[in-house]
Parts: structure tokens; C-alpha cells; sequence
């Protein structure tokens, strides 16, 4: 945790990679789910579960906008986000290998992933 302001940039811009899932999910699903190679699964039935999954994502964002004023301070969110894309990572990719999900939403959860790995160096950080 050696630059500060580096790792606020960097939590700024893992909120603003939320809002934008979250606002994609929320205003065009379409799209959105045409980019993961799964508009021929976006039915009536998906959204209420789209729209649920689109808040957790939102509410998540705002919590690494919180962590981006004092990421010390808030370590206890930075250790739920780390767990929370590790696990969104891994979710994704046992839907792909036992019930044939399509490779796109997997693609972009290796992001996740990539952050839930910058999220465990400031967690376990002893730096105040």
C-alpha cells in the first residue's frame, strides 16, 4: 500500500466498473446480454433475477466508492469484495463447465477475478 493515491484510482475505478455492469444489466439488458453471447436467454422470467443481481452489483460499486476515501479504513468491505468476485468468478465458470453457459459472461468475470486478486494485497496490507 506503498501509493495511497494509486490504490484510490484504483478503487474508483473498480466502482465505476460496477455502476457500469449495474447500469448496462438495468437500462440495456439487451445489449448487455448480446455482448456476453446470451441474448437468446434474455426472457420475461430472467429479469426479476437480472434486476436483483443489478442492485447487489450497484450496491457493491458504491461500497469501493466508499473504500476509494480511506482504504484502511475500510478493509472490511475490501475482504467482501475480494470474497464476493472470487466467488462470482468461480460461480460463472462451473456454469460453463456443467450446464454449458456461454463463454462470454466467463470472459468478463476473469476481470473479477483479477480484481478480487488487487482487492486481497490491500486487505491483508498492514499499512494504516
Amino acid at each position: 500500500m506503498k501509493n495511497k493515491r494509486m490504490w484510490r484510482g484504483f478503487f474508483q475505478f473498480s466502482a465505476i466498473f460496477n455502476f457500469s455492469a449495474a447500469f448496462a444489466m438495468l437500462i440495456i439488458p439487451g445489449v448487455f446480454f448480446d455482448l456476453l453471447m446470451m441474448g437468446d436467454t434474455l426472457t420475461k422470467e430472467v429479469m426479476p433475477w437480472l434486476h436483483q443481481f443489478a442492485g447487489l452489483v450497484l450496491v457493491f460499486g458504491f461500497g469501493y466508492w466508499l473504500v476509494s476515501t480511506n482504504p484502511m479504513m475500510h478493509k472490511d468491505i475490501v475482504w467482501m469484495g475480494c470474497v464476493g468476485k472470487t466467488v462470482v468468478f468461480s460461480l460463472a465458470w462451473i456454469d460453463i463447465a456443467l450446464f454449458d453457459a456461454p463463454i462470454g459472461f466467463g470472459i468478463l468475470v476473469v476481470a473479477d477475478l483479477i480484481f478480487a486478486m488487487f482487492f486481497a494485497v490491500v486487505w491483508r496490507s498492514k499499512e494504516a
